[in-house]
């Protein structure tokens, strides 16, 4: 009568070089199966976290880039106001000489 030895909780590390390589250093050396087929999740479970991951990640990315796009356009729009306001006195100077006919004395 065997038993099998009971396998270790995972570790987020493991999990890692699990994705990464596709088996554990610790388990390399009790089971000659890769990491997807070792016992740690059912390939329904695996799949499921691997979806919920790659949703996580792309919402946060999807957050952190819109994030930085409004940041970048409020920046870029308060330097064209700069920009404007600077150069609207002459502009404006210049548009009511030309209209009223006279010039700069």
């Amino acid at each position: 009568m065997s038993r099998e030895a009971p396998l270790e909780p995972p570790i987020l590390t493991d999990i890692v070089e699990l994705h990464a390589t596709g088996s554990f250093r610790r388990l390399a050396e009790t089971a000659a199966s890769s990491g997807y087929t070792a016992g740690l999740l059912p390939e329904e479970d695996l799949a499921a976290l691997q979806a919920a991951l790659v949703t996580r990640t792309m919402n946060l990315t999807d957050e952190l880039l819109n994030s930085a796009a409004r940041e970048l356009a409020a920046v870029i729009f308060e330097q064209v106001m700069d920009r404007l306001r600077a150069a609207l006195p002459e502009l404006v100077a210049g548009a009511l000489r030309e209209h009223l006919g006279t010039g700069p004395e």
